[in-house]
């Protein structure tokens, strides 16, 4: 994995990263380490896809064999796919795999949660340690979170703004949407202006 800019930066290049806090950056990376791993670059559109319908990444056998490494029954060399190793060895893409898992009608979600339970208490221990031997160390826990609700989160308006701060097709259609939405808010008052009116007139003939 490069630095989270740098990823960034191909999969975004006319982003304007230094407005992001580091949290969102992080939110941002972990998408596209998971959903676009050869960082092409994403187009606006995509995004809205995947937040419509988030990509299943993996399939049932990958998702068998990825759960077998969290639980300690298989190596991370014995995994085939070399995506899902990289998926596998960062905590933020680890959640969206989690989640994954539990769209999958093949797998119990019980299978899953005793992982995450095994996952949450071995975590615990780490930290533990490294307060005792570190001192200062802040752990940065990843709460699990569903695929669809991570793509929200990290692809929120503001947020997109600034990843496409310099694609003028994308400010062009964001200004296009605006005037279409204040559009209809005035095309909508003056609706509810007419059928006012016509409500009032009617009832003067009475």
């Amino acid at each position: 994995y490069d630095n989270t800019q740098e990823v960034l930066r191909r999969a975004f290049p006319n982003g304007n990263f230094n407005e992001l806090p580091m949290i969102k950056q992080e939110q941002a990376y972990t998408a596209v380490m998971y959903y676009d791993p050869v960082l092409k670059p994403c187009q606006a559109e995509t995004i809205e896809q995947w937040q419509a319908n988030p990509p299943q990444v993996f399939g049932p056998p990958e998702h068998q064999q990825g759960l077998a490494y969290l639980s300690g029954q298989l190596s991370l060399d014995q995994l085939e796919n070399h995506h899902l190793q990289r998926v596998l060895k960062h905590d933020g893409t680890k959640q969206l795999f989690f989640g994954e898992c539990k769209a999958d009608p093949t797998i119990k979600n019980s299978q899953i949660e005793k992982i995450q339970k095994q996952l949450k208490g071995q975590q615990a221990k780490d930290d533990q340690y490294r307060k005792v031997n570190i001192g200062h160390y802040q752990p940065l826990n990843y709460k699990p979170v569903s695929p669809s609700y991570h793509l929200k989160t990290a692809f929120s308006n503001a947020i997109m703004t600034a990843l496409y701060a310099r694609d003028e097709d994308y400010e062009r259609q964001k200004q296009a949407q605006g005037l279409k939405e204040t559009e209809w808010e005035m095309t909508k008052k003056q609706r509810q202006h007419q059928t006012r009116n016509r409500h009032e007139d009617g009832g003067m003939h009475l």
